[in-house]
């Protein structure tokens, strides 16, 4: 989904305002400060991380800190777990003694302007990779390079070609980026840089460096081999993609049929957009087993809080995320997501080769507190920051490359809460999950804090409910961690849920809960129960066009954004968005027709058209609903199952219907619509 990868949201995070609840108190980066201020609470948290134990041997664990070396020159600060102050040696040494094995840094051809002025997002050129780069091996770190083959940010959005290719053939680009791997490569190897894995483009599924055929990224991807195998024979090529909830399968039989020489099948995996751990585990896994190639996550990340540090908006937000996720927004859930996804590459067998956090240092370069003591200077001085030294995700210079989106949105950091830093730089005990992963870590004697109420569940009338209970609660302990406990439900209580209609369930739990004094506890879900629909798939469960006729690719039933359930019709477009998804039926009796839908999405335009209409082809009488779309996950439904708010549609038996959802709307526009029902009132 266009506005989910990791690179788009940054830009579009930027018009988010979180306000703070954060009292008046000192908060620049050298005069002494509050506690909550620079979340000093959250830096003494000790996590607790079970061992990992199938863990292969030469398993990495590792992150990408390509924004260290701008945060650094823009007069950001990092300290150690006791409070010291880093220089870049002492930075790169703690990420080794906190467990990683290597680092990863993105580089980009020339992201600078036509003065020299930097881009932004670190401004990771092959200097700063060099400069970094040789820090880390010091250390005794390994290091990835991620070759964006853009002079600016590269995802399944935006691939764009290079200032300097821009007008070259194919064949000339091919040259061009294979001496372009090599130089780059060079510079490293002269510096002694311990380079392992190179990797050739970044999340490279819809396009590389302009190109956006297989042939023509297969070749490109190719040429980058190439110099690699030259430079650094030893090191290991890696491809990256984006979504595992996509066809895998296919993209590496183009690898294969395009003959690429490459080591490792790489992939993005982010909890709220990339679908379940045991997809992630599933699809690796078959990967591995068709190609013989090992297999990485090569970026993950997850949020320690909700609130933002440099006044710029976050990605991860209060406006964004307010529902229920599966790891809490802490310290304790950030160890839990790192582990949960390297114990689900680890699980695909040997062939898995590591995980890697995204941008673990990518701090406020000083915190910024609105209600606080000269907020308006520090903001004003972050400003200046990432303007001067690229330290935010982009300065205004990049407009002229990339006028759509940088030049729009940028500005600071959208991931500072993701970082495994405080916002005042301190190490949090989260870091120390890539260790705590080898040996296993247990915190203090805990007590269950909360039950957490399982989502509600829905379900049409004559299915089992039993087939939507879940058999398991989570609870959260004092200390954020989220633990899994086992249910027994109310068989009695079930059984007298007989009609259509919002129910609640009860379950007791019937496991030992921690610091409990063995009284049973009680949990409840909310039930609703569904009328009959009358489309097929009106879900959208069965993961196909099953029952609907999409009258244009721009739109098709993915696993992108469904508003319950797995899977939704999702549509984006680069040119006019324009389609109709449909479906004919018979009525069998004679009643009155209402329908409900539900959609969600953005960048329609003024003036776009969502809407449902229900035809009765015999009688010639319609009946419709529209919404006006409002943003992610910002759910709008037109109709209803109960009140439809239009005039319900007569039929008779046998009379012929035709189910009508029509979509149109500005270029770029988005956006998904799930749980479709007709139904009779």
């Amino acid at each position: 989904m266009k506005k989910k990868t990791l690179s788009s949201v940054l830009a579009a995070a930027l018009i988010i305002s979180s306000v703070l609840s954060l009292s008046g108190c000192g908060n620049d980066n050298t005069t002494p400060v509050c506690a909550d201020m620079l979340n000093t609470a959250d830096r003494e948290i000790s996590v607790s991380v079970a061992k990992i134990d199938n863990l292969p041997s030469d398993f990495l664990m590792g992150a990408d800190v390509s924004s260290y070396l701008a945060i650094d020159k823009s007069g950001g600060k990092y300290y150690d777990y006791d409070g010291k102050e880093l220089d870049m040696d002492g930075f790169f040494t703690l990420l080794k003694t906190s467990g990683l094995d290597i680092v990863r840094f993105r580089v980009w051809n020339d992201p600078y302007d036509e003065k020299g002025r930097g881009y932004g997002g670190g401004n990771c050129d092959t200097d700063a990779a060099v400069t970094m780069g040789t820090s880390a091996t010091k250390a005794g770190l390994q290091i990835m390079i991620d070759f964006h083959y853009s002079d600016f940010w590269a995802d399944p959005n935006k691939q764009m070609t290079p200032k300097a290719w821009q007008a070259m053939s194919d064949s000339e680009k091919e040259s061009a980026l294979e001496s372009y791997t090599r130089e780059s490569l060079l510079k490293l190897k002269d510096a002694g840089v311990n380079v392992t894995i190179v990797s050739i483009g970044n999340e490279t599924d819809n396009g590389m460096s302009g190109g956006t055929g297989w042939a023509e990224k297969c070749a490109l991807y190719s040429a980058g081999s190439r110099a690699v195998r030259e430079v650094f024979p030893d090191a290991l090529v890696a491809i990256h993609y984006s979504n595992p909830e996509h066809d895998y399968v296919k993209y590496a039989q183009y690898l294969t049929d395009y003959k690429v020489d490459y080591d490792i099948f790489g992939t993005s995996y982010y909890p709220y957009w990339h679908g379940t751990l045991e997809n992630l585990t599933s699809v690796m896994k078959e990967i591995a087993d068709i190609t013989g190639k090992r297999v990485m996550v090569l970026e993950t990340s997850w949020a320690y809080t909700l609130e933002d540090g440099d006044g710029n908006g976050n990605t991860v937000s209060h406006e964004e995320n307010s529902d229920d996720p599966y790891y809490s927004f802490s310290v304790q859930g950030q160890a839990d997501e790192i582990s949960s996804v390297t114990q689900a590459i680890a699980d695909v067998g040997d062939a898995a080769l590591g995980c890697l956090y995204w941008e673990p240092a990518w701090i406020p370069v000083k915190y910024y507190n609105p209600t606080g003591r000269d907020a308006a200077k520090i903001l004003e001085s972050n400003k200046k920051a990432w303007e001067k030294y690229g330290s935010g995700w982009a300065s205004s210079y990049a407009s002229a490359y990339d006028p759509e989106d940088a030049g729009v949105y940028y500005g600071g950091s959208a991931v500072d809460n993701q970082a495994l830093f405080d916002f005042g730089g301190h190490a949090l005990d989260s870091l120390n999950t890539f260790r705590y992963m080898r040996e296993g870590h247990e915190a203090e004697e805990l007590t269950l804090s909360q039950i957490i109420l399982p989502a509600p569940i829905s379900f049409e009338y004559g299915e089992d409910i039993h087939d939507y209970l879940p058999m398991t609660v989570r609870g959260e302990l004092d200390n954020k961690q989220r633990i899994t406990f086992n249910v027994e439900w109310d068989e009695e209580e079930l059984a007298s849920f007989t009609g259509v209609g919002e129910y609640t369930a009860h379950c007791t739990i019937i496991d030992e809960i921690p610091g409990g004094d063995g009284t049973p506890r009680k949990v409840m879900l909310k039930v609703n129960i569904l009328p009959e629909n009358l489309l097929v798939n009106g879900d959208m469960e069965s993961g196909d066009a099953t029952g609907w006729t999409i009258s244009d690719p721009m739109a098709g039933i993915t696993t992108d954004d469904p508003y319950r359930g797995s899977y939704s019709l999702h549509f984006w477009s680069e040119g006019q968005v324009s389609f109709t998804a449909s479906q004919n039926i018979t009525a069998d009796k004679d009643g009155e027709l209402v329908f409900s839908m539900k959609a969600q999405g953005g960048d329609m335009g003024d003036g776009h058209v969502v809407k449902a209409v229900v035809t009765n082809e015999t009688t010639g009488v319609s009946a419709e609903g529209s919404v006006t779309l409002a943003g992610w996950q910002k759910w709008q439904e037109t109709g209803s199952i109960s009140d439809a708010g239009i005039a319900a549609l007569s039929v008779s038996a046998g009379d012929k219907v035709t189910f009508e959802i029509v979509v149109s709307g500005s270029a770029g526009g988005w956006g998904t619509i799930d749980d479709v029902f007709l139904s009779y009132q």
